[in-house]
């Protein structure tokens, strides 16, 4: 009988629970009893770059959008009822999404924990599309995927991409296009279903108000049966193109926006994503935040308002950082940006850079990271980005205690020497 494994966080006041069943499906459980409302998430290990793979020494290639595609018609059930709707009738509110690396779907529920729990596990099981049902999709998806392109700021991020990883899959909209869905099939759907919906490559999180031993019974009861066989799955590393240097659109907008992405290196194997992603916060949000030096002069001479912000993402394979503003002077604000980006990059002899000034940044992000156990849809989200990680995100206070001003200077300046730059420009019409 597997058993739970218990970790305690005294710093924060917080206990995980761990266990890998038999037929490998992952369970993370953090009671919160002080909380009415609970929340489960079933995480698949199958997102946008998944659509290559070898599979049992067989290349496999689907077309893009294929994991979107799959998220959205595991709602639909044999007798054409909508899943959404049983999670209403059991008093929960659920929604899925789907990323680079995984498609996740969750709930909420204030007293219905088990019910939803339940449903939550088996809808995911089968499939039961038609190719009726998938035509009408696909001008579902069709339509989302002409509203996203309608919309600056996401055409903004997702143009920049498109110049970091050309040829790629993170170069497409996670939904595809119009062209890659309308050859999806459904046999397409259950090849995929097969591989990427078994245990092995799922995760269960719940957190909220509950009994640990009673909830870990039921979800090995719900798991009974749910065996599939074991699959050699190796999937596709990330081609590493040389980045567009510049480009730019034009759209119904009233002023310029920019942006400007910076493409790092793959972490080596086993590296802590976590680990490197706190570090690259602390260090950009020392030179870009607005507690800067830097920020503070480009806001109040009026250069930037309050549309500039950075984003890190760290993944195994690939990371890099966006830095998007609107801008009525997008050549000049590139230009300004990426100059001071090489001078950071070049000495670490900046004002900016100081002991002092890390030690105020670190304590923001530790404000962060208490607020974020505050709200049980917060930390499930923060907590599902590191899956793959040894250290969870109940680890953060660790971390931030144990990462030094040296090594947050070392982490930045290696990932600014290394990384290539790129500019994206959208333009009024």
């Amino acid at each position: 009988m597997t058993k739970l494994v218990e970790k305690v966080f005294p710093e924060i006041g917080e206990t995980l629970y761990t266990a890998v069943l038999e037929n490998g499906l992952k369970v993370f459980l953090i009671p919160k009893t002080d909380f009415q409302e609970s929340c489960g998430m079933l995480v698949v290990n199958f997102g946008s770059l998944d659509n290559k793979f070898t599979l049992d020494k067989s290349e496999k290639c689907y077309e893009k959008g294929i994991a979107h595609f799959l998220e959205h018609k595991l709602f639909e059930l044999e007798d054409g009822q909508d899943v959404s709707e049983l999670f209403t009738n059991a008093g929960a509110n659920s929604n899925a999404f789907t990323t680079f690396d995984k498609t996740c779907f969750y709930f909420s529920t204030v007293d219905h924990l088990n019910e939803n729990l339940d449903l939550l596990q088996h809808f995911v099981a089968d499939t039961a599309f038609t190719d009726e049902s998938i035509e009408r999709e696909k001008s579902i998806i069709g339509q989302e995927i002409d509203m996203y392109q309608d919309d600056a700021d996401y055409r903004l991020y997702q143009g920049i991409l498109e110049n970091l990883y050309p040829k790629t899959a993170l170069a497409q909209d996670i939904a595809g296009t119009q062209e890659s869905i309308a050859n999806i099939s459904v046999a397409n759907l259950k090849e995929n279903h097969d591989v990427f919906y078994s245990p092995q490559e799922m995760t269960l999180l719940v957190v909220g108000n509950f009994d640990k031993d009673d909830i870990f019974k039921q979800i090995q009861e719900s798991q009974k049966g749910k065996n599939k066989t074991a699959h050699h799955l190796e999937r596709q590393e990330l081609a590493y193109e040389s980045v567009v240097p510049k480009a730019s659109v034009q759209m119904e907008v009233t002023q310029p926006k920019l942006a400007i992405g910076l493409r790092g290196s793959a972490l080596s194997e086993g590296e802590s994503t976590l680990r490197q992603e706190l570090a690259l916060r602390l260090f950009f949000a020392m030179i870009l935040g607005w507690t800067s030096r830097r920020y503070q002069e480009l806001y109040e001479s009026g250069q930037i308002d309050d549309s500039f912000d950075f984003e890190i993402e760290v993944y195994q394979n690939f990371q890099f950082l966006i830095i998007s503003l609107d801008t009525s002077v997008p050549i000049a604000m590139a230009t300004n940006l990426r100059q001071y980006l090489s001078k950071v990059a070049m000495s670490s002899d900046l004002e900016d850079l100081s002991e002092e000034h890390f030690e105020i940044v670190k304590k923001e992000l530790y404000g962060d990271f208490f607020k974020s156990l505050d709200s049980i849809d917060n930390l499930s989200a923060q907590f599902i980005n590191h899956l793959a990680d040894e250290e969870t995100y109940l680890s953060v206070p660790k971390l931030l205690k144990t990462l030094s001003f040296e090594e947050v200077l070392k982490r930045g300046n290696d990932f600014l020497i290394q990384s290539d730059a790129t500019e994206f420009t959208i333009l009024p019409k």
